[in-house]
């Protein structure tokens, strides 16, 4: 063992006496100064809002109602939107299969479904003054912002 550490250590002795082991400061790259420096200055403008792209689909699995993680994107671009568009109104529409459960049954499920669109927008910070939940979609208009809680078809 004597014998293999032996060269490693006339290595080290020799790299510092040969000066290797200088305490240089490394230099920050050009991306951590800018960021640095725009943490420290007023935030950039937002960009110009483009217009409301509806309908949004919040789709279910059959039968269900709880939200999954695909749905993840289309509910934070609708809060987004929402940001933007101060004005704007978003109309969550609860939609169920047809054709398998009563029409009571039916009506529960979207109306299920509504309330988890309308639940996860009120957690994105979406006032409930700006959430309308309805049966039918609205004409399109330049104030709503169509939310679809609809089941998929797989």
């Amino acid at each position: 063992m004597n014998t293999l550490l032996r060269p490693f250590s006339l290595l080290i002795l020799t790299a510092v006496a040969a000066g290797c082991t200088t305490h240089v400061k490394p230099t920050l790259s050009k991306a951590v100064v800018e960021a640095r420096a725009g943490a420290r200055t007023k935030a950039a403008a937002p960009a110009a809002c483009g217009p409301l792209s509806s309908p949004v689909s919040v789709g279910f699995g059959f039968g269900e109602t709880t939200l999954n993680e695909l749905d993840v994107p289309a509910l934070e671009n609708a809060s987004q939107q929402l940001a933007c568009h101060k004005d704007a109104v978003a109309v969550v529409v609860g939609g169920a299969e047809e054709g398998h459960g009563t029409e009571a049954e039916q009506a529960t499920l979207a109306a299920s479904r509504a309330q988890a669109v309308l639940a996860d927008l009120r957690r994105r910070g979406v006032p409930a003054e700006r959430i309308s939940v309805q049966t039918k979609a609205p004409e399109a208009d330049a104030r709503h912002l169509i939310v679809m809680a609809e089941g998929r078809r797989w």
